[in-house]
């Protein structure tokens, strides 16, 4: 992996000089007159990047000053967009970096590339190897001329990639997620490149941090007392734990989030050492006057209404998606989309083979040990097989008759043996027995939350992103069709994204919803009791999501309606130009880039 392409010693000074330390204003001073007073969104105007609908074209988005331009992965043709901006401030497509350059210099076959982050005139993509469960890498490249720098080694499905404040610290989270058939399951990991001596293979220092130390019989096994370890098929800690996003403190200390064990592990940008790996407990949906703190939630697809409830003994799992990391007062805290995620792992087959390795057939059952055994559709026919999932609904647990919600006395129908009501809602399925005075475990939190970096909770926006997001005319509907309550059962609004910025002495907080669509702004200064400013959903739930749909509203061509709007927001971000707030927001099903100015009153 050798430099191809600059002189690493003087081009990254060169590039640190002209772009300056960081693509954000720097906070208000203390003798600043104006202060943050309120602020709302009004659309710009969108990019569409014309690939078929829901191929995770317009997914991650960056913005880099020094050129002025936004960095977009475009999953789909394996490049990453850059996109200009007109005179009206719209973005528009500019170029792209094609990611041969990378391949041919890294060596491998690569796949997809699924991040970006450009910084003071760096370009740095996460790239899978096509192989996914091989170790992939981090392209750098040259924002100015597109030019390839270097390539670093990268563990097994690098899912995001972020950079220090100054840009000398490029930081990946490596999924390390398992193959279909569950044959492969690769290590999760977090790749430190130090490029502060420079950007060649003699100079950078690239360190792989693993997490084996924690694995059963290791030193810090006993430290996970918190963690969700389902640990499927007998997987090591190493390979359970999946890093899926980084947030970068003021303290120098990296922040990982581990979706799918309802944790965080912090590092110590320093030492490289893993400080603390620590579970994020459950939120209740209990109510008051049971103990919990009153929190709701619309958890049936079949009533055909938006209605909110709270349940005994029902909790839900934060597994937070996206997070970053603000300071206030001089503490570290950081913000998290609570989005929930199941772990399904699948692959195509026909039920005999499927069967044959003790599998979950999800196609049409020919047959199971009967007379059409050898038929030529069971033996050839091509479906899905699952050989993992720790997703169930909650009509499928082995409930208790005396938990309280098996109370027909309390719930009539409503009861969660109930396939139609409370049975329909999706839970993990980790321990399929609940007892009486066990709790009910389902996917995500369908809020926000602030946490302190040792993983103890500030705040929790509880209802308010439903609330706000949904009404009686659009809810809890999906990003690929325009039909109402189809994700109540699931994970509601499902909050995906995160950003923070500092305007005018304010830190607000942007939360984009994956599902229902839309970005809500909230001002964090007291992170104990944050403050909604705004909400805006480019999104019209009156135009078919595709040209050609089907009954239900579904996609049936893959040719996305404009239209429609912006379906399936990714990934905000934040930036300043011509002396107005900005944020651009990827939307990874209708493959849209679209900016939002931030018109902010002060005082």
């Amino acid at each position: 992996m050798n430099i191809i392409t600059l002189a690493s010693a003087i081009s990254l000074a060169a590039l640190l000089t002209a772009c300056g330390s960081d693509d954000k204003p720097s906070p208000i001073s203390e003798k600043s007159i104006k202060t943050f007073k309120s602020l709302s969104f009004s659309l710009v105007g969108s990019h569409e990047s014309g690939n078929d609908f829901g191929s995770s074209s317009a997914e991650i988005v960056s913005y880099d000053k020094s050129t002025d331009k936004l960095y977009v992965v475009n999953s789909r043709s394996q490049t990453i967009d850059i996109l200009s901006f007109d005179t009206q401030g719209k973005p528009v497509k500019h170029g792209e970096i094609d990611l041969t350059s990378a391949q041919n210099n890294a060596e491998i076959a690569l796949g997809a590339a699924n991040s970006v982050v450009a910084k003071n005139g760096l370009v740095a993509i996460a790239i899978e190897n096509k192989h996914k469960q091989s170790n992939g890498v981090i392209a750098l490249y040259n924002s100015d001329n597109l030019a390839l720098i270097n390539t670093y080694p990268a563990g097994a499905l690098p899912d995001m990639v972020t950079m220090s404040e100054d840009g000398l610290t490029i930081i990946a989270a490596n999924e390390g997620e398992p193959s279909g058939d569950y044959s492969n399951d690769p290590e999760g990991s977090v790749t430190i490149i130090d490029i502060s001596e420079g950007t060649s293979d003699d100079l950078s220092l690239v360190t792989q941090i693993r997490f084996d130390d924690f694995n059963a019989g290791n030193a810090r096994h006993g430290e996970l007392e918190n963690v969700r370890l389902p640990a499927p098929k007998g997987a090591s800690v190493a390979q359970d734990l999946e890093p899926e996003y980084i947030a970068v403190t003021q303290k120098n200390k990296a922040v990982i989030s581990l979706q799918e064990n309802n944790a965080f592990a912090v590092i110590d940008l320093s030492t490289h050492a893993i400080e603390t790996v620590q579970g994020l407990g459950v939120k209740s949906w209990s109510s008051i006057s049971d103990g919990g703190q009153g929190y709701q939630l619309d958890l049936t697809n079949k009533d055909g209404e938006f209605t909110l409830n709270s349940y005994p003994q029902l909790v839900g799992y934060y597994m937070p998606d996206s997070i970053a990391a603000f300071t206030i007062s001089g503490q570290d805290y950081i913000i998290s989309a609570n989005e929930g995620d199941g772990r399904e792992y699948m692959y195509d087959a026909s039920q005999d083979v499927c069967d044959a390795a003790s599998h979950e057939w999800d196609g049409n059952d020919y047959s199971v040990g009967g007379a059409d055994e050898n038929s030529e559709r069971y033996l050839n026919e091509i479906g899905h097989c699952i050989s993992y999932t720790d997703e169930g609904r909650a009509k499928d647990l082995n409930v208790d008759p005396l938990h309280p919600l098996m109370d027909a006395s309390l719930y009539g129908d409503e009861i969660i043996s109930n396939k139609n009501a409370l049975g329909r809602i999706k839970v993990l399925m980790d321990k399929p027995n609940i007892a009486a005075g066990e709790s009910v475990p389902t996917f995500g939190a369908r809020s926000f939350s602030i946490w302190n970096t040792q993983g103890e909770q500030v705040f929790d926006s509880g209802t308010q992103l439903s609330n706000i997001a949904n009404n009686n005319e659009h809810f809890n509907t999906s990003n690929d069709s325009q039909k109402n309550d189809n994700r109540s059962d699931d994970k509601g609004v499902e909050p995906e994204a995160v950003e923070v910025a500092v305007i005018n002495g304010a830190t607000l907080g942007f939360i984009g919803l994956e599902r229902q669509g839309g970005v809500a702004a909230y001002d964090l200064s007291n992170p104990s009791a944050p403050v909604f400013l705004d909400y805006i959903n480019n999104r019209n739930f009156n135009e078919n999501v595709c040209t050609v749909v089907d009954n239900d509203g579904e996609c049936e061509n893959n040719d996305y309606n404009p239209a429609a709007g912006d379906l399936g927001p990714e990934s905000i971000e934040y930036f300043y130009r011509d002396n107005q707030h900005y944020i651009a927001v990827g939307n990874e099903v209708s493959g849209t880039t679209t900016v939002f100015k931030l018109n902010v009153v002060t005082q």
